[in-house]
């Protein structure tokens, strides 16, 4: 029988197969790493959730003591944590376990009170970066 002979040598397809499990390789460590990146935002952020509705919940339950106290007919700054702003204006704050608090504002005129504003911030300072390696263009 006539042996035909190939075109294409063993060294050939060896170098593509090695080519195709290096590329295959980086592709799976790339993916491994975005994966890890991703499990640590969602644990970060599932911190920050959980931090955020504990301080909602306990300001709440200082907004229900607000509202009892005026309902007795008594001032609202004898609740621990509210300091009067202006007339008839009352302000508190409630602090979470990652560096933010919840400050609220509220409005007793007319016996019941109303919130003016509910604001969850960060109570770290801010601090600028450098400037120095802003590109100029050109």
């Amino acid at each position: 029988m006539k042996t035909h002979p190939s075109r294409m040598g063993v060294g050939a397809s060896s170098i593509l197969l090695i080519l195709v499990v290096v590329s295959l390789t980086l592709l799976a460590s790339l993916a491994l790493i975005q994966a890890r990146a991703d499990a640590a935002l969602t644990q970060k952020t599932a911190v920050g959730i959980a931090a955020f509705y504990d301080a909602d919940a306990r300001a709440q339950a200082m907004l229900a003591a607000l509202d009892d106290t005026i309902a007795l007919g008594q001032p609202p700054d004898i609740v621990e944590g509210v300091v009067k702003q202006a007339e008839g204006r009352y302000a508190f704050s409630v602090g979470s376990s990652d560096s933010h608090a919840l400050f609220i504002e509220v409005d007793v005129l007319g016996g019941s009170c109303n919130i003016l504003s509910y604001r969850y911030e960060s109570t770290e300072e801010w601090v600028a970066q450098s400037e120095g390696t802003l590109w100029q263009g050109g």
